[in-house]
């Protein structure tokens, strides 16, 4: 296996390396939905903000990275982008000034990751101007004519490409194979299956018990590995993993954002964790629920999010008088044995798409 530490490294200026160019899309609203990838200062999901439709003269081609200008949480992550994008006016556009062919798309991976190890230099006070980038360094594997080995930096991604993809095919085969053996009922999804059923609305405190999570400052956390879940609308809403312990500790829960960038978003936990105080515990009241249900639940809370934002938040209050539609059994009671085998058909469906993928793009 290939070893950073047996490489020889040097400094490199990204602008000597790069041609940079900021992004132009400013006025997001006006933008139509589309399939071009608009990539935002973000902190995730390749910074992939929506997908969207704009002229050809406003795309920028693929095989470029990404850096992020500024943002809270994003500013100084760089991302490879393979395809044409549109990009917004907080990130810039690198592409490369070798224009040899030297720089696959691994190559390109790795530079874009060890741009993003600086970006604790930047944050929302700290932007990336222009002029700072023109003085920012990135440190890369030399050859022997101490030029940037971008061979080595290519085999070096695509051996921890490999180990990567062996894990995840590893992990989905046996994920499947798992879910295949918990079929609840026979059922088929389709759109009709889920049409010619019997909808009712039911306020969410007749379906929930809800309690809250507790308040814990970043200074005051204790690094560990149990997951500390905030009001994120990413990352199954891990905010971190600390080694605290409190009242709000759980398991088998669905999490729900009262605040913050993901209000009314809902995440499932069957791991047990901790909770921030902007965040909601939802637990069924008559059922004991389970990973399929939790999933279909959080769907049909998610249906309310346009009515609640920063200044209409999802407290306590809004969400006991909240009503989110199920499906009903012939006595007017949620029919959960439905929603668990539509969580159970959506699941599979989504792991064998994935190992599709997979073994489409990767064999």
């Amino acid at each position: 296996m290939l070893d950073l530490n047996n490489r020889d490294w040097a400094p490199f200026k990204i602008s000597d390396l790069f041609q940079p160019a900021r992004g132009t899309e400013k006025n997001m609203t006006s933008l139509q939905v589309g399939d071009v990838p608009l990539i935002s200062a973000r902190n995730c999901d390749n910074g992939v903000k929506a997908f969207v439709s704009i002229p050809n003269e406003r795309l920028h081609r693929g095989h470029a990275i990404t850096l992020n200008n500024d943002g809270d949480g994003g500013a100084g992550l760089a991302y490879y982008q393979p395809m044409e994008f549109a990009l917004d006016t907080h990130v810039t556009d690198l592409r490369p000034r070798d224009s040899s062919g030297n720089l696959s798309r691994y190559a390109m991976q790795f530079v874009a990751a060890s741009i993003s190890k600086q970006r604790t230099l930047f944050g929302h006070g700290r932007s990336i101007s222009l002029k700072r980038l023109n003085l920012l360094r990135v440190m890369l594997p030399i050859d022997e004519s101490s030029n940037p080995d971008w061979q080595f930096m290519e085999d070096y991604i695509r051996e921890r490409e490999a180990i990567q993809i062996e894990h995840c095919c590893e992990f989905l085969m046996k994920r499947t194979s798992d879910i295949e053996s918990e079929r609840v009922i026979d059922f088929e999804l389709n759109s009709s299956s889920l049409f010619r059923r019997n909808w009712e609305a039911y306020p969410i405190n007749q379906i929930f018990d809800i309690h809250s999570g507790k308040r814990l400052e970043s200074r005051n956390r204790k690094p560990g590995r149990r997951p500390f879940i905030g009001a994120l609308d990413n990352s199954n809403g891990i905010a971190g993993f600390v080694a605290d312990r409190n009242s709000s500790l759980d398991s088998n829960v669905l999490g729900v954002n009262y605040n913050g960038n993901g209000v009314c978003l809902g995440f499932y936990h069957p791991y047990e964790c901790i909770f921030s105080d902007d965040v909601k515990r939802f637990h069924l009241k008559n059922n004991e629920g389970n990973e399929f249900i939790y999933l279909f639940l959080k769907v049909a809370i998610q249906q309310q999010k346009s009515k609640y934002g920063y200044l209409y938040k999802f407290n306590a209050t809004r969400m006991a008088r909240q009503s989110i539609m199920l499906p009903s059994t012939n006595s007017g009671e949620p029919d959960f044995v439905f929603m668990e085998a539509v969580g159970w058909a959506i699941t599979l469906r989504l792991l064998k798409r994935q190992m599709d993928y997979i073994n489409n793009s990767y064999s």
